[in-house]
């Protein structure tokens, strides 16, 4: 099958599982570990996830310091409701024995407080120039911050340029991988990220206007000693990357697509985005003789998967970008009336789903 599991798919899956957990008839015994994931890989090629899980569960016990048994156990759970719970403590424990280090790495409720100068959140709009909004920023410590925001709205409207404004910042690490969404606590304005870039996360932040009475009006952005609040994951590449932390990041990324709206976005898109980086040409189970051709699942279907999520979730932005990353719909034009059909199109396609 070209991936893991589908929705459609699921029901048929489950029928297919066996309840039974004894050792199949006419086969001789296992030998130890060994012996016991190559039976579990043997029940997953045929559909039968739960005595898979048995026996990848029995390789546990043996040897709790080898990574393919909780592989083995995290994609049996993939195909069990009830165990999806539980699958991502076995990918976990799966890349933490295989490389010694967890692969993905999230940073939850950071924050960072915008700087009278912008140089925190900087503003790269391409119809604001550079020179003119730092010279209006540079007298705002003195002049107070109210008539900036005048400033730039009336240079904006009177050119004809839209008032959304583009935005980067960097949470000041090398190896970012993903990060999804921005909060502005004093504004309450929510924004989507739209792409990564060189560590930086670059997102469009609406014009926000607030009454100041008697007619008049404040115009904001991310303005000085505002505070943004955001999430965001890191890679850690390792010489140590086996071909068991590759398998187990692509099925943890579609464990949150199964799993969906109850997934880890932030988690999902980080595990694809991360194995794209390092293995853009990865296959399942390459070079290992009792999983590969298990699935056939390629780094697009993995991909595909993170952008379906983001999709989903509405940050549209966002899935395109992690398309193009990919190689994928670069000519779309997200200005165009039928953008988020076409890219909807493209997911489907890279999915293999047309």
């Amino acid at each position: 099958m070209k991936a893991f599991i589908s929705r459609s798919l699921l029901v048929a899956a489950l029928a297919a599982a066996s309840s039974c957990m004894k050792h199949p008839a006419g086969l001789p015994e296992p030998e130890g570990y060994d012996g016991f994931i190559t039976l579990g890989w043997q029940a997953v090629r045929q559909g039968r996830h739960a005595e898979a899980l048995d026996w990848f569960q029995q390789a546990i016990a043996l040897d709790v310091g080898r990574a393919d048994g909780y592989l083995g156990a995290g994609v049996s759970c993939l195909f069990i409701e009830d165990c999806w719970s539980i699958a991502d403590g076995y990918f976990q424990s799966a890349v933490q024995q295989d490389m010694g280090s967890s692969a993905v790495v999230r940073h939850l409720d950071q924050s960072l407080i915008q700087d009278t100068l912008w140089t925190v959140f900087q503003c790269v709009d391409p119809n604001l120039p550079q020179d003119s909004l730092d010279s209006w920023l540079a007298l705002t410590a003195d002049s107070g911050s109210i008539w900036v925001g005048q400033t730039i709205r009336d240079y904006l409207v009177d050119g004809g340029f839209d008032t959304s404004l583009d935005f980067r910042f960097s949470p000041g690490t090398e190896d970012l991988v993903t990060c999804l969404e921005l909060y502005n606590v004093q504004s309450g304005g929510f924004y989507s990220a739209d792409s990564i870039s060189s560590g930086y996360v670059h997102f469009t932040v609406p014009m926000k206007v607030t009454s100041q009475g008697m007619g008049s009006a404040y115009y904001t952005w991310i303005m000085a000693d505002q505070g943004v609040r955001f999430d965001y994951a890191v890679f850690r590449e390792s010489g140590n990357i086996g071909q068991i932390t590759l398998d187990a990041l692509a099925a943890w990324a579609m464990l949150q697509e199964v799993r969906y709206p109850d997934g880890d976005l932030l988690l999902g898109v980080a595990c694809s985005q991360g194995l794209l980086r390092y293995a853009p040409d990865y296959l399942f189970g390459r070079g290992d003789p009792t999983r590969e051709g298990v699935f056939d699942t390629e780094i697009v279907e993995v991909v595909a998967s993170a952008a379906s999520q983001c999709f989903l979730a509405g940050n549209h932005g966002y899935s395109w970008h992690i398309c193009k990353e990919a190689g994928y719909g670069l000519d779309l034009d997200p200005l165009s009336p039928t953008f988020l059909l076409e890219l909807l199109e493209l997911i489907s396609l890279m999915q293999g789903r047309q």
